[in-house]
């Protein structure tokens, strides 16, 4: 196997599988640090028609889940 042939594979078969997988890993985190299932919500952003999936996540994705505003914690001592 000459070095062209390896430069091939890995730009066309490698890469992006590592890039799929990658992008997983990211809805996966964003779903849990939001408060939805992760292992759902990565998922199926990996399994139904993949790019546009990811879209959709993405554009529809809910608020992040922050603690109740205290105004006793902001005050002056």
């Amino acid at each position: 196997m000459d070095a062209l042939s390896v430069l091939i594979y890995l730009a066309f078969f490698l890469i992006p599988i590592a890039i799929y997988l990658w992008t997983g890993v990211l809805v996966y985190r964003d779903a849990k640090r939001r408060g939805k299932p992760p292992m759902l919500v990565a998922v199926l952003a990996l399994l139904l028609v993949w790019p546009i999936s990811l879209l959709v996540w993405i554009a529809l994705r809910p608020d992040e889940k922050r603690p109740p505003f205290n105004l006793d914690d902001h005050r002056v001592q």
